[in-house]
């Protein structure tokens, strides 16, 4: 088991968080969320492990990230390095695994996700909270689970290799049903399913602990998470946010539809009124070049055009969509979210008051420039691709 647990303790993630970098440093993965940053291995050397432990402090420190750092009951040597580097321990916890159940419970209707989050706030400490979970983007991945009982409680994880984690739960009387539940779900479609898990892995201690154990869990070792403060003060939100289903994306998809008469459509254009002060470039036969160009010089443009501390949205029509700071994405940050190139369906960069962006149609193949963007990028932008199909003037 303990095999098991390493390979597991030293996997990346099957989906890269949402926003965060993930880096690897030998048999350590380092994962920077912008807020905070996480550390995780399996079996470390003996050799050279003050040096490995410093590499880390510095590489979250050129950050500015705090940093949690979970240490198993078997990491030999390991807490008093990190004692020694500036870390101070958490509550110890119990690690419990069983063999995944052959009863599969009833799944009722979901929740809110706001009751959900004031649900597991108050409950906790989580091995990961669901603000966490939500945060990662791990409730869009198809490893992910949330589950509930039908009283308000629930469960919420992601498969991993041979494990089902358990990343928190609400109520210890749902511990019976978890340790049960046949998390492989063989009546879904195929790839929804979870045919290699093997174990429930959780973390817990007090009555949770107790609850899992009486459930037939069993504790195959302890962790405790060292933390080591940011040099500075860290950054409150992440670089890049998902959303969907929820009251912002909603509204600012609301807004935009309103204010530009949005009419998506596949062979009426333009898809949009085109603001006064816009240009519309026909981009359905560029070249490489030519589109890393434009992705390029759009970006650019985006990062100088917003205020300081200014947020941008990244929209996909019908899909998930994003807010982020771009002055905290590209380069040895996260990635850009989203694409400037209408691949497939309308894509839109918007401020949140929509006084600048851009707006990509599939069908007519065109990305249409407004605001002070197109003030900033227009002469570079028509030097790259050529005069736009169309003008609005101001």
């Amino acid at each position: 088991m303990e095999d098991a647990l390493n390979r597991l303790r030293g996997r990346l993630p099957t989906v890269p968080p949402i926003g965060a970098v993930v880096e690897r440093d030998g048999p350590v993965v380092r994962i920077h969320y912008g807020t905070h940053g996480e550390v995780a291995h399996g079996p470390l050397p003996g050799d050279g492990l003050d040096a490995l432990v410093a590499r880390q402090v510095a590489a979250f420190a050129r950050r500015n990230e705090p940093v949690v750092w979970p240490v198993y009951g078997y990491d030999r040597g390991l807490a008093g390095r990190l004692r020694a580097a500036g870390f101070t321990a958490g509550p110890e916890r119990a690690v419990l695994v069983c063999p995944i159940g052959t009863e599969l419970p009833d799944r009722p209707g979901r929740f809110g996700e706001t009751h959900l989050l004031a649900r597991s706030a108050a409950t906790g400490p989580h091995r990961r909270a669901y603000a966490e979970f939500v945060a990662d983007g791990t409730h869009l991945d198809r490893s992910a689970e949330v589950v509930f009982d039908g009283a308000g409680n629930a469960a919420w994880g992601q498969a991993a290799g041979e494990f089902m984690v358990l990343d928190g739960v609400t109520d210890p009387g749902f511990a019976a049903a978890l340790a049960a539940r046949d998390w492989r779900h063989p009546q879904r479609p195929s790839s929804w399913r979870h045919p290699e898990v093997r174990f429930l892995l959780a973390e817990a201690t007090g009555d949770l602990r107790v609850a899992f154990e009486a459930a037939g869990m069993r504790a195959i070792t302890t962790v405790t998470r060292y933390h080591l403060p940011s040099p500075g003060k860290p950054a409150r939100t992440r670089p890049v946010r998902a959303l969907f289903d929820d009251p912002e994306h909603d509204g600012i998809w609301s807004r935009f539809g309103e204010q530009f008469a949005f009419r998506p459509a596949i062979r009426e254009f333009p898809g949009i009124t085109e603001p006064p002060g816009s240009a519309t470039w026909h981009v359905g036969d560029l070249d490489d070049p030519q589109l890393d160009a434009l992705r390029d010089i759009v970006h650019r443009g985006l990062r100088e055009s917003v205020e300081p501390g200014e947020e941008l949205y990244w929209l996909d029509w019908q899909h998930v969509g994003y807010r982020f700071d771009p002055a905290r994405v590209g380069g040895a940050g996260p990635r850009w979210p989203g694409a400037v190139f209408p691949d497939g369906d309308y894509y839109l960069y918007l401020t949140r008051d929509l006084r600048l962006g851009t707006f990509g149609h599939p069908w007519e193949a065109t990305v249409c420039v407004f605001g002070e963007l197109l003030t900033r990028i227009d002469a570079t932008l028509t030097a790259a691709l050529g005069e736009p199909v169309r003008r609005s003037e101001p």
